[in-house]
């Protein structure tokens, strides 16, 4: 159940740490904001992020996404991570022009993962003015 809320914590403030760090996006017209949500769901199994509660839950959902036990299936979403985080202002210059992660070792995903993570914490701490709740993805990061 702790792992469930802060699990939807995440959800919900990464929601609202990319509206706020890129209104023009999310308020430009109907079709860029349908493009921000569909980006932003896509972050997440079932890309149903913040409608989790109206869906049953995953079997072993916590080894699904971003919280995956292995790279082939965390990378999809790590990608979509990094897409998301490229929009927003101080991004690293790796994300500055994203690019699909497909054939990479561990090593090089775990690399930018570590990257995308800390520069996500920095910048929800920056704007938060504490640490954002974090699932338990981040804590080998």
């Amino acid at each position: 159940l702790l792992w469930e809320l802060y699990e939807l914590n995440f959800c919900y403030e990464l929601y609202v740490l990319d509206q706020a760090l890129n209104p023009n996006l999310w308020t430009s017209s109907d079709e860029m904001q349908l493009t921000c949500q569909t980006l932003l769901y896509s972050i997440f199994p079932g890309e149903s992020s913040l409608m989790m509660w109206s869906e049953s839950l995953l079997q072993d959902s916590h080894k699904l996404g971003l919280c995956a036990t292995d790279v082939p299936t965390m990378l999809p979403y790590i990608n979509k991570f990094c897409h998301l985080l490229s929009a927003w202002p101080g991004a690293p210059a790796h994300f500055q022009y994203p690019v699909e992660m497909k054939d990479q070792d561990d090593k090089e995903v775990y690399a930018v993962f570590s990257l995308a993570c800390g520069f996500y914490v920095q910048t929800a701490f920056d704007f938060l003015g504490r640490q954002p709740s974090l699932p338990s993805m981040f804590q080998f990061v």
